[in-house]
């Protein structure tokens, strides 16, 4: 068994993935020949994600987070597929192996955010797009680099869409306010959720700051704030999956990880522009109109931009089965 001091390394790193309105949905559990990693349903997102797609990609990211530290702290770090398909529980062995190489990523597990202001208008260059293409590993899963705004102009229907079906449900927007974080004091005391500042929004307190995206946020100031990042963007990403399932999900979060510390080391900016996989029928309609062979499951933003606030995570003992 590995000693607690390093599973609660290990874990404090684990949870700096990313997650859906920063839910952090996981649990964790040190076991005699490695970690487990579950799924926490009282964090996940019913409206915005009813079949918890996003909540396994982000025990994807975990997972894969994880098994970066555990390397660093000098740990053999593998897949139990067998349980990850049985169980839906990801299990990670664990052995110990000193003449282990630091992982390089690891260094970036800290600074990796999801930057949400406008990006600049520079390129990205070629030699960055080499080192971004072989990141995805695992089979099954792909991803698609869209560039040059004609190109990405083709996705805005489709986003758009998805957004005014979001908006119109009062229903989504009472689940984001749940989620949303409006004071410093607020986001730290919880340690989870939308902090404002991480999104570029004032902090107004919570009474002020919920009546703003009770009437003020709408199907037609949503889709003016996409347009103006879009337009500024030079670059899309769209992770596809061949299949749809939780497994499918897993992978593309342990790939999406990867990717964005990826991005962190070369000094790129990303977020996520995911609407139109969120809403299975415009999926699929993007999906059946552009001739995708695979499963949308991402779409990502990339570019250069100033770093913002950071988001806030819960104490490690919080996330730990006793």
């Amino acid at each position: 068994m590995i000693p607690e001091e390093v599973f609660l390394k290990i874990v404090r790193s684990a949870v700096k993935a990313p997650s859906g309105h920063n839910t952090q949905p996981w649990l964790f559990a040190k076991e005699e020949d490695g970690i487990c990693i579950m799924p926490d349903y009282s964090r996940s997102l019913p409206i915005a994600d009813p079949i918890n797609r996003e909540l396994f990609i982000s025990l994807g990211c975990a997972a894969e987070t994880a098994m970066i530290a555990a390397r660093f702290y000098g740990y053999n770090a593998q897949l139990n597929n067998d349980l990850l398909v049985n169980q839906g529980t990801i299990k990670i062995i664990l052995s110990k192996n000193d003449a282990l190489e630091q992982p390089e990523l690891f260094s970036y597990i800290n600074p990796r955010q999801t930057t949400r202001n406008l990006y600049g208008d520079s390129p990205i260059s070629a030699d960055d797009l080499i080192k971004l293409k072989p990141i995805v590993k695992e089979a099954g899963i792909d991803l698609e680099f869209i560039i040059g705004q004609d190109k990405i102009n083709k996705f805005l229907p489709y986003i758009f869409e998805a957004n005014t079906m979001q908006m119109s449900n009062p229903c989504f927007k009472h689940e984001l306010m749940k989620w949303l974080r409006f004071s410093e004091k607020e986001a730290l005391l919880k340690g989870d959720g939308l902090y404002a500042a991480c999104i570029g929004m004032p902090s107004p307190g919570k009474t002020i700051g919920n009546f703003i995206i009770e009437y003020f946020v709408t199907i037609k100031s949503e889709e003016k704030r996409l347009q103006k990042q879009l337009v500024a963007t030079n670059m899309l990403v769209m992770f596809t999956s061949e299949n749809n399932d939780f497994l499918s999900w897993i992978k593309t979060g342990i790939n999406l990880q990867r990717f964005a510390l990826t991005c962190t080391q070369l000094g790129l900016s990303h977020s996520y522009v995911n609407l139109p996989c969120q809403i299975s029928q415009v999926r699929d309609k993007m999906k059946n109109d552009m001739g995708l062979t695979g499963f949308p499951q991402l779409l990502i933003r990339l570019g250069y931009s100033r770093k913002m606030h950071f988001s806030f995570r819960r104490r490690v003992n919080d996330v730990i089965l006793k």
